[in-house]
């Protein structure tokens, strides 16, 4: 296993490219298992002419003018020293891949073989317990790492995050298991793996579907922290005279804001059944969202609780 970094220059021309000055890499026989190699090399930069404040800052900057390897020469040592290996890791992996990508476009070069890839600060994030993407510096000074070597060296922050990597949990390493995509800003950044959908009914009619207190009852999929849903937003089918689908927002005090979805259907008996479930939030489920917000409003009105007796007797009407 392979855990990678690499430090880039963003430029300020209008070649949209992060072009890759240092590669490093540490390998691993497993995540948090022991070091057993490691890959240094400086590229010469060839695309931008001017370097962002990032760049400028980086310790070894001059390492790179200094260097005599191009991207393909560079890649073509990385990828001799990965040999077989396809599994990789990374701190702020979907950065970092898509870098190695774009640069390997860009010199059109054969893409990069990757079977499986770690986001290792997003499963950092997770294991303590944060939507925040944490720093490698702070991640280091969080565990109590001594942080002899510089930091914003690519060999030196690969070392770094096979090191963090002794603290991850198989939970926090589930957390980032589903590819990060383009998110709806209206919901919690945390990644969760697919929740099973909850078998709900038979119920009378719809409206007592949509009352249920299970179906109000959604769970935090990365906690599962019970909530609580007080109304459905929903569209008019256009296929029935029933609205299919309805959607309700709610909150984790931990984790952000999910949403919860409520499928209904009316079976031949005239009942119905429902089937309740927190989505991942892809552009299909935020499409639908939106289309239910721009809908009708159904406001729950749950069976009202018995009134409670007051203590020592009922009260009498004077």
């Amino acid at each position: 296993m392979i855990i990678l970094d690499f430090e880039w220059n963003r430029g300020y021309d209008k070649r949209q490219l992060d072009e890759i000055l240092q590669i490093g890499a540490i390998r691993v026989t497993r995540l948090g298992g022991p070091m057993v190699d490691s890959f240094s090399v400086y590229i010469k930069p060839a695309i931008h002419k001017k370097f962002d404040p990032g760049a400028r800052a980086l310790p070894d900057l001059n390492d790179s003018l200094r260097s005599n390897l191009n991207f393909p020469a560079a890649l073509a040592r990385f990828r001799n020293w990965c040999g077989e290996e396809t599994v990789f890791a990374a701190w702020g992996g979907g950065d970092d891949f898509k870098a190695l990508e774009r640069n390997c476009a860009y010199w059109k070069l054969p893409r990069f073989s990757m079977e499986k890839t770690y986001n290792i600060q997003l499963a950092f994030s997770a294991l303590v317990g944060t939507a925040q993407q944490v720093a490698l510096h702070r991640a280091v000074e969080y565990c109590g790492i001594p942080d002899v070597f510089v930091f914003h060296n690519a060999l030196y922050d690969a070392m770094y995050t096979a090191i963090l990597c002794e603290w991850l949990t198989p939970e926090s390493l589930q957390a980032q298991n589903i590819l990060q995509q383009p998110r709806d800003p209206r919901f919690s950044p945390w990644a969760f793996p697919r929740q099973a959908r909850q078998r709900l009914g038979p119920f009378a009619g719809s409206n007592a579907a949509l009352n249920d207190s299970d179906s109000r009852k959604p769970t935090c999929p990365v906690c599962g922290k019970s909530a609580h849903v007080t109304h459905w937003r929903f569209a008019q089918s256009r296929h029935s005279l029933q609205p299919q689908q309805y959607f309700s927002a709610f909150i984790c005090p931990k984790h952000g804001r999910f949403l919860c979805r409520l499928t209904l259907a009316q079976r031949e008996d005239g009942s119905w059944v429902a089937r309740r479930s927190v989505p991942n939030i892809t552009p299909e489920v935020s499409q639908a969202y939106e289309i239910a917000l721009q809908g009708s409003t159904y406001f729950c009105n749950p069976p009202a609780s018995k009134r409670r007796r007051k203590k020592g007797g009922l009260r009498m009407n004077q």
